[in-house]
């Protein structure tokens, strides 16, 4: 589940994609990125390394914003199949996905 509210700015999922490594600023992330009609969401899912899935039990992934960036505010360019994201004073690689499609 995503803990984000769609609706609010009549948002529509293009493209999803779970466990991506991410690097923002050289710093490594396994993220779930959702390419919408207006953003670019990165996700976190928190249940990951909760105690309660290593006893028996099964925490289903929930997810968490961890970074939105408006499709507007970007510049895209794909090497080697990996999705290179200028926004503002960041760069952001997103490994083994081409978003440029759904731009």
């Amino acid at each position: 589940m995503y803990n984000y509210d769609f609706k609010k700015e009549n948002e529509k999922t293009l493209l999803e994609h779970e466990n991506l490594i991410v690097d923002i600023d050289n710093n490594s992330y396994n993220l779930s990125v959702l390419v919408t009609n207006k953003n670019i969401l990165f996700f976190r899912n928190i249940n990951i390394g909760n105690v309660l899935n290593t006893r028996g039990m099964y925490m289903p992934p929930e997810y968490e914003l961890e970074l939105k960036i408006p499709k507007d505010k970007i510049k895209i360019n794909i090497e080697d199949n990996n999705t290179i994201i200028k926004y503002l004073d960041s760069e952001i690689i997103i490994y083994d996905l081409n978003i440029k499609a759904f731009m």
